[in-house]
């Protein structure tokens, strides 16, 4: 493209100064007819005859990549320095001749004048070719850049990184050897990036882009999220409340049936994560570290352009105790879309525990987003009664009358503080023992009110 655009204004240029040549001396016929022709003539040779990495009018070697060579100042700049240098370099060539005789001087000055003559005009005719064809070309950049944002937005939204729970706007992107943060329709290039030795795609999440090697900006890791969608659930709760346990019961389910069906594919991002699924269908769950711990993330392919990533964060219930550690440990907490807060009335004293866990859990959440007390947290909360398998007060007890339930048996305090925390909450009772789709509702309500098009593989 950039030769193309090069190349085409020296026509254009060629074709304006010659128009303006005859059209102001018309009546002049051969007089001003042929130094045009000569000049033509002479300036068109000197574009082809040597390579454009030796003619001072061929285009330019730009050994910095990417190539944002068609801006809007560059082409102008360029052409217009080499054209009007050549130019001057032929008027001099004439200059050089005077003391060598007047034949020579006059047979010098009939051929390089003209060319001289010629090529400044076409400097000056080269400008308006060269704003027309960069505003179209930035116009195509912004337009492009548009689209690429609102299928972004769509498919995609933004960036986690598996690893470090950081959050960026886009990973950066290995094109060819070189890393670009945010790869994206630019005046560098409006489909593809040129790279020395290749082209990389830099247009939509519906597109191929989503296969360029990808790192996360913050901590550098490779990832493979191939700009999927991602959702980030935060668990919450007491020591042995149930929270590893309902991720599993949640994923175990969405792997084993490809989430109803309603996916092509689905399975965990880490597998890492595979054994802990299989501990956990073998009765056995490991403490969740006190420190960060990467997110379970679910992959689940569907027709959609990009797939749905379900970032599940597992936080250790000794964090939220007053002995628990005060150290922002949890980036999630800036930007999570929902929240579920476990409890096993089976533990004992669960009502105080319960209740201590939600105080240590809510300080700390206020804290890291530097939220007033007095403010309501607007991200979805569903609190989780886990032990749904155990013969107890709440065994039968609809949803709707789970929180008066509570009330009545100890959790009054819990009860009262979610309803004046948080603007949505609702109550559930699961069985997460087992992989019996009881986590489904939860998840299926948390998607609808946070905005995720996710809803349909719970």
């Amino acid at each position: 493209m950039n030769a193309v655009v090069w190349y085409t204004g020296y026509v254009v240029s060629m074709i304006m100064a010659g128009a303006i040549f005859l059209y102001f001396w018309e009546d002049e016929g051969l007089i001003i007819q042929i130094p045009v022709v000569i000049g033509a003539f002479g300036t068109a040779v000197l574009i082809c005859l040597k390579d454009s990495s030796k003619s001072d009018l061929g285009m330019p070697e730009v050994t910095d990549y990417p190539v944002p060579f068609t801006g809007l100042s560059k082409m102008v700049g360029y052409q217009i320095f080499k054209l009007g240098k050549a130019g001057l370099t032929m008027l001099g060539a004439c200059i050089t001749t005077l003391g060598t005789g007047a034949r020579i001087s006059i047979l010098v000055g009939l051929i390089t004048i003209p060319i001289g003559v010629f090529m400044l005009m076409m400097a000056v005719c080269i400008v308006p070719f060269s704003l027309i064809s960069d505003g179209l070309f930035l116009l195509s950049a912004f337009v492009a850049k548009s689209v690429d944002m609102s299928q972004y937005e769509s498919n995609t939204r933004r960036f986690i990184c598996p690893e470090c729970g950081k959050l960026s706007p886009r990973p950066t992107y290995d094109a060819a050897g070189k890393l670009i943060k945010g790869l994206s329709p630019s005046e560098k290039g409006i489909f593809h990036v040129e790279m020395e030795h290749s082209k990389v795609p830099c247009f939509g999440s519906k597109g191929k882009r989503k296969d360029v090697p990808q790192y996360c900006p913050d901590c550098g890791a490779s990832v493979y999220t191939r700009e999927g969608k991602p959702w980030v659930l935060t668990m919450a709760g007491a020591p042995g409340s149930g929270k590893t346990s309902f991720i599993m019961s949640a994923s175990g389910r969405a792997i084993s049936t490809s989430c109803g069906g309603k996916a092509t594919s689905v399975k965990f991002y880490c597998s890492r994560d595979d054994a802990l699924l299989s501990g956990y269908r073998a009765g056995t769950c490991r403490p969740t570290p006190e420190d960060f711990t990467p997110p379970r993330i679910l992959r689940i392919e569907s027709s959609r352009p990009t797939q749905r990533l379900i970032y599940m964060s597992d936080v250790s219930g000794n964090y939220f105790l007053p002995t628990g550690s005060e150290m922002d440990l949890q980036p999630q907490y800036a930007y999570n879309d929902a929240i579920v807060f476990t409890l096993d009335p089976t533990r004992p004293s669960p009502e105080g525990t319960a209740y201590d866990a939600y105080v240590g859990f809510l300080e700390k959440y206020r804290q890291y987003n530097r939220m007033d007390a007095s403010r309501k947290i607007a991200v979805p909360l569903a609190v989780v009664i886990t032990r749904a398998d155990k013969a107890g007060p709440f065994s039968g007890v609809g949803e709707d009358d789970l929180p008066g339930k509570l009330s009545e048996n100890g959790y009054f305090k819990l009860v009262n503080s979610i309803g004046k925390d948080f603007s949505l909450a609702r109550y559930f009772s699961c069985d997460v023992s087992k992989e019996t789709g009881s986590t489904d509702a939860v998840m299926s309500f948390l998607c609808e009110r946070s905005g995720f098009d996710g809803k349909e593989f719970f």
